[in-house]
This record gives C-alpha cells, sequence and structure tokens, in this order.
C-alpha cells in the first residue's frame, strides 16, 4: 500500500518505520524542520539525551527502508485529500492546555488567575519561549518526566525553583524506573522545594496560593512565573476523515498519554496494514 504519515511525533515515527518495513511505500510529512514532535524536547532535560540519540536513529531507519521525509511541510485537508496514499495515519500529536484546568479540581474550568499572564507550559519552556525570571513554580500534575525534568533543568540553570504536586511525592510515576529517587536527591541539590499533596488555587501574576488536599490550608508563595505542567488537549485538524483513503489515528492526536504508549500504538497499527 501506499502509506501517508502525517506528524513525526513517536507514533508517526514508529508507524512510518514498521510499514516500510513490512513492504509499503511510506511517506511521512512534519511542519517542524526537525523529526520528534514534543518529545524531541524531552532529550533537552537533564540525563535524557539519549531521546535526541533515538530521532538519528529513525531518520537514518529511514534513509535505509526508502522512508520519504518531509520536513517544514504543513499539510491541510484538501493536500491529504489529493495525495495519491492509500492509508492516511493522522499522528498530528497535543497542544499544552491554555486554561489551567487541573483534574483534581473538576469544578474550576480555568485556573483563576491565569489572565494575568506568566504562566506557561514545559513545552514553552523546553524552547526557551517563556520569560521566566528568577523564582518559577511548577505544578506537576503527571508526576513524570514532563514536570520533573522541566524542574530540574531550570534548577540547574540557577532558578529558584518550587514544584507543587498532587500526588504524595514528587516523581511518582517515574518510580518504576528507579529514576525517582535520582531526581529528587539532584533537586535537593540544588536547592529545589518540593511541596506534595497540592493543587493550586490562584496565580496572581507574582505569586500562586496553593492548597493543601489534605486539610485545605491555604499559602501564596512568591513567584515570577508558574509553568502548568497539566494534561495536553489532541490536536486533530481532520476530523471528517478523507473520502476513498484508509483514515486512522494514533498517539495524542487521539488521547494524550506518555510517549510509550503512542510508540506502541504507531507500531500496532502499522502491523495492521
Amino acid at each position: 500500500k501506499s502509506v501517508l504519515v502525517v506528524g513525526a511525533g513517536p507514533a508517526g515515527l514508529e508507524a512510518a518505520r514498521v510499514a516500510a518495513e513490512r513492504g509499503h511505500r511510506v511517506e511521512i510529512v512534519e511542519a517542524l524542520p526537525v523529526v520528534g514532535g514534543q518529545f524531541r524536547l524531552a532529550g533537552m532535560q537533564p540525563r535524557r539525551a539519549q531521546i535526541l540519540d533515538l530521532m538519528g536513529w529513525y531518520e537514518a531507519q529511514f534513509a535505509k527502508l526508502g522512508v520519504t521525509l518531509r520536513l517544514n511541510t504543513y499539510l491541510d485537508a484538501d493536500d491529504i485529500a489529493v495525495h495519491p496514499a492509500e492509508v492516511v495515519v493522522l499522528a498530528t500529536g497535543s497542544l499544552p492546555d491554555e486554561t489551567g484546568f487541573q483534574r483534581w479540581l473538576p469544578s474550576e474550568p480555568h485556573l483563576p488567575g491565569i489572565e494575568a499572564g506568566g504562566v506557561w507550559s514545559p513545552e514553552a519552556v523546553l524552547r526557551r519561549e517563556a520569560r521566566l525570571g528568577d523564582s518559577v513554580v511548577i505544578y506537576d500534575e503527571g508526576s513524570n518526566w514532563r514536570g520533573v525534568g522541566t524542574a530540574w533543568a531550570l534548577a540547574e540553570q540557577g532558578k529558584k525553583v518550587t514544584i507543587v504536586t498532587p500526588e504524595a511525592f514528587v516523581g511518582k510515576e517515574i518510580a518504576r524506573t528507579s529514576a525517582d529517587g535520582l531526581a529528587r536527591r539532584r533537586l535537593a541539590q540544588l536547592g529545589a522545594k518540593m511541596l506534595t499533596e497540592h493543587c493550586v488555587s490562584r496565580w496572581h501574576g507574582n505569586g500562586v496560593t496553593v492548597r493543601s488536599l489534605l486539610t485545605g490550608a491555604e499559602e501564596t508563595l512568591p513567584a515570577s512565573a508558574l509553568v502548568m505542567c497539566t494534561t495536553n488537549r489532541s490536536f486533530d485538524p481532520f476530523p471528517e476523515g478523507f473520502a476513498g483513503k484508509a483514515t486512522h489515528r494514533i498517539g495524542d492526536c487521539a488521547a494524550p498519554r506518555l510517549a510509550a504508549y503512542a510508540f506502541h500504538e504507531g507500531r500496532k497499527l502499522a502491523l495492521s496494514l
């Protein structure tokens, strides 16, 4: 078959590689000038440079397997509709949630005070788009590398970092890799503060009010910026699909998750083609 993969994040990369390995004619397009999507940004965090090595490995595999890789290429619905591919794989990923919504506060549709500015996503921080100042509070809802790694990177830059998490300890989701203890130890050595079992109740522009999930008590922490590591929103610019083409959605385009799930989903789909 002729396969078009839209998006070169984890799901798209693995779908394209495996489909080509199985003998399909594969073209993968990416709007950015590099492969990897937001996962590539994680390679900029301390102790995670192997992610960048993985991105290079995928490009080498594409060259070996005859995959056509087109970077700096944005396709709209009309472009895909006239493309000769029989199969379209949408792996367009996800975007940070700009509302500041917290799963632990489901009655609050947005973070009070977010309109004051100074609230950033970890992606904006790692792309060096965020204007942070010297004192940064990081709300880490996922308790994984997205928040922990960003906090570590900022602490190594000399920022005064406070991690706020609703979980019982920082790095809960990376405990299965035994990296959580190392990360907390290094953060402590760098002077980072850790506030567990708390959520964010308001941003003030120059500080953040946090609330204990155990007692309900609140306190205000001074901060020049707030980084909200909350669940992303799926980015699917093609909800209608394409007539005459088998269309599949994989990775964060279908539902935002950790990268491992996206790689698995890309492989699973390609094996089914």
